[in-house]
């Protein structure tokens, strides 16, 4: 039996494992929310400070 044919042959184990884990993932967002916005807030602020020592690096060049 190929590959293919054992997918096809799975997707509706494949389809309420896809949807449980979306949900999963919403709900650990909602919980979470004040981590999510925390975690944002540092990669914006890394993002920053990386684009200041770009900034920086072509200045002195």
């Amino acid at each position: 039996m190929s590959l293919d044919k054992k997918i096809k042959s799975n997707k509706a184990a494949l389809l309420v494992t896809g949807f449980a884990v979306l949900i999963a993932g919403i709900i650990m967002i909602l919980v979470w929310w004040q981590d999510v916005v925390s975690l944002f807030k540092g990669a914006v602020g890394m993002g920053v400070a990386l684009g200041g020592l770009l900034l920086l690096y072509m200045v002195k060049e």
